[in-house]
């Protein structure tokens, strides 16, 4: 018959086996716990942070857009400046400059060439430029051929910049192609270039 001190001693050895291995499982899950965790939590975090990134330019478009309506309400304005926009275009332009206690708020310009011309109505705030409306229009024909009638002239496009301390944060219309949304920031620039050259036209 075998001996009860070898017994003893092998059923102790398999029950510190089976302690150990219930240990490894238990680390192991733990391990795994903590990872999942960790993942939830960074998911979590892109998840807030991308609400709250939207959040807040929700909000600043919408304070774009209350400072527009209220320039755009302005009709007693203290002065309307004008000047001449020449070499922008191939049949020159003329910008206006609206102020309203002593500051100006609101710049439009107007670009004309041989197939059409184009509307640029800027809106500020702190100076800065806050609100870009850009309207082409089109002729019919060449303003010199025969077929040419002004009263055909149709409005082709239209694009929307929105601007928060200075920088571009959104335009319109908006496409999903990288390439369009990377020519509407190009374009945005192009306006707060024009801005400044233009600017320099007033004289008040």
């Amino acid at each position: 018959p075998p001996s009860y001190s070898l017994l003893y001693t092998n059923i102790n050895n398999m029950r510190a086996l089976a302690y150990l291995t219930l240990a490894i499982v238990i680390l192991a899950a733990a391990c795994q716990g903590n990872n999942n965790n960790q993942q939830d939590t960074k998911t979590d975090s892109i998840e807030l942070d991308t609400g709250l990134i939207t959040e807040v330019k929700v909000d600043t478009i919408q304070r774009i857009r209350d400072n527009y309506e209220r320039i755009h309400a302005i009709k007693d304005w203290d002065k309307i400046d004008s000047a001449e926009v020449l070499g922008e275009s191939t049949e020159g332009g003329i910008a206006y400059f609206y102020y309203k206690n002593n500051v100006m708020e609101k710049m439009d310009i107007e670009y004309y060439g041989e197939g059409g011309y184009t509307n640029d109505y800027y809106y500020f705030k702190d100076n800065q430029v806050s609100f870009v409306l850009e309207e082409i229009y089109r002729y019919n024909a060449h303003m010199y051929s025969p077929e040419f009638d002004y009263a055909k002239t149709k409005k082709a496009e239209e694009f929307r910049f929105y601007y928060f301390d200075g920088k571009f944060v959104k335009g319109l219309p908006e496409q999903a192609d990288p390439k369009w949304q990377v020519e509407l920031a190009d374009r945005a620039a192009v306006l707060l270039q024009q801005k400044e050259k233009i600017s320099k036209l007033k004289r008040y």
